[in-house]
């Protein structure tokens, strides 16, 4: 049996009046019982999968759903409200990549940009990546660092997120791999309870090409997640993770409902929810908020 909610985008789609999804589900299932789920917002479906489930049925379903304006949260159970929140930052909490603007205001763009993507591919080792872009901003006052916060646009739905979980008593954890000083105004703006980045050396105002250590990487955002899991008392199954590259899929594997937002291929297979039609709050209707219980929408 394959459990998943269907969950309207921001274009006002129906999930009730979407016949062609619906459609297609009774053609495939043979057998499908939807319901609302805890919202009314999303309807949760039991379906009875072809024989043998295909692989890419993930992938059909979600390609269907998308032409219907929908997001598809696959359930592993009932939906439930997590105790912990780990979101990377960068095109996901916000909607760019900083290092890339900088390099952009600096004429270094298309260089910067290039490593960029190839990190997030996972074709490149993101420490490397991140310690080869500092490098090439070698230089850059940290008064252009300070103005480029200015700047900062947040991802639909992102304060909405952070908000409605920490009202609900969960704790809220910023990790990235880009640096801090714009991880703690993206903090600020949302308001997460802690952040965990990167640092460039800042020397006599600039920086020098150098990162502070240790570097978080792939590695330190999965034992973010665990510690945080731990000082709370709870396992990992009860966290939501939510990030988009190749460099957040370790937490994503490790968390109870991983989701990604507007996630590379290299993600999408691998998370529950990957959110290409609605916004931020789509991770509160896969935990089972109402619309209701939505801070600030």
């Amino acid at each position: 049996m394959t459990r998943f909610l269907v969950i309207p985008g921001r274009n006002g789609a129906s999930a009730a009046s979407s016949a062609g999804f619906v459609s297609y589900v009774d053609a495939s299932a043979g057998a499908a019982r939807g319901a609302m789920a805890a919202s009314s917002s999303a309807y949760m479906i039991d379906m009875l999968p072809p024989p043998g489930e295909p692989a890419g049925e993930r992938a059909r379903l979600r390609e269907l759903a998308a032409q219907e304006g929908l997001d598809i949260c696959f359930l592993r159970g009932n939906p439930f409200k997590c105790k912990l929140l780990v979101a990377d930052m960068e095109a996901t909490i916000i909607l760019d990549e900083m290092l890339d603007l900088l390099a952009e205001d600096r004429g270094q763009g298309a260089e910067v940009a290039a490593i960029t993507a190839r990190a997030m591919a996972g074709q490149f080792d993101f420490a490397q990546s991140l310690a080869e872009r500092t490098r090439l901003l070698a230089g850059t006052p940290l008064a252009q660092l300070e103005a480029l916060c200015q700047r900062i646009r947040l991802a639909p739905g992102a304060r909405a997120l952070v908000q409605t979980m920490r009202a609900a008593g969960a704790r809220t954890v910023l990790v990235t791999g880009g640096y801090g000083i714009f991880a703690q105004e993206a903090a600020r703006l949302c308001g997460f309870d802690h952040v965990v980045a990167n640092n460039p050396v800042i020397e006599r105002g600039v920086m020098t090409g150098a990162l502070t250590l240790p570097v978080c990487t792939a590695e330190s955002k999965r034992e973010v997640l665990l510690a945080e899991c731990a000082a709370l008392g709870i396992g990992p199954e009860m966290a939501c993770c939510i990030g988009d590259g190749a460099n957040d899929i370790l937490m994503l594997r490790a968390c109870g409902l991983p989701v990604s937002y507007r996630g590379k291929p290299v993600v999408q297979d691998i998370v529950d929810l990957n959110i290409s039609q609605g916004d931020l709050t789509a991770a509160l209707f896969a935990q089972g908020f109402t619309a209701d219980e939505i801070e600030g929408r």
